[in-house]
């Protein structure tokens, strides 16, 4: 299985300790970069200041709320989103409608906290590069 570059646009570190736990145990081989508010989100998808030689991530975990910039503020700010691996990740059904009218967020791609590995097996499986991955890890 080949590594996966992970960013994890997260402010809370009992979700990305969480989040760590549960790639470990579903054997996933991954490279995790985190980032703590939306700002340096955007610096990181757009590979600017500090972030200039970011990896390029394979999928990316955005949080909505999220200090400086919300996530909604983050997709609005990153010109070829809709181009890009993200997953959702939030701790409400709130807004699941709207990501999906004005983002085209899939609704296997929004998911509700706490993670477990069916959810994120299915947001793997929203993208190409990732479907192979999902399946490996699901049957073993």
């Amino acid at each position: 299985m080949r590594r996966i570059q992970i960013l994890a646009v997260e402010d809370n570190y009992a979700d990305v300790h969480w989040l760590k736990m549960l790639l470990d145990r579903m054997g996933l081989v991954y490279s995790l970069s985190v980032v703590t508010d939306g700002e340096k989100a955007v610096d990181f998808l757009l590979k600017r200041k500090e972030y200039e030689k970011a990896p390029e991530p394979d999928l990316i975990l955005l949080d909505l709320n999220l200090p400086k910039l919300g996530g909604i503020d983050v997709l609005r700010a990153v010109p070829n989103f809709d181009q890009m691996p993200f997953c959702v990740v939030t701790g409400s059904e709130r807004e699941r409608d709207y990501l999906k009218t004005h983002f085209g967020i899939r609704r296997l791609a929004y998911l509700v906290k706490p993670l477990d590995r069916d959810r994120l097996l299915n947001c793997f499986r929203c993208y190409a590069h990732l479907r192979p991955v999902a399946e490996e890890l699901a049957r073993g």
